[in-house]
């Protein structure tokens, strides 16, 4: 009876932290789609990655070369 309870009580937990990291993924889904949206239209996409394929993507690389 008691490994019953026991075994009742480790599902619970299971489905506790399943459900925890469920909702965190879909909360963290929502802020970065809120923040894509929030970015105002006029705003210049910069990265900082120093890869040779987003040196197009980034003004102030291009700066750097003339």
């Amino acid at each position: 009876m008691l490994k019953k309870n026991l075994s009742r009580n480790n599902r619970s937990l299971e489905n506790e932290v399943i459900l925890a990291v469920i909702v965190l993924y879909l909360l963290l889904a929502l802020v970065m789609t809120v923040v894509h949206y929030v970015q105002p239209a006029e705003q210049q996409t910069v990265t900082s990655s120093m890869s040779p394929s987003h040196n197009e993507k980034n003004p102030a690389s291009l700066k750097g070369r003339n």
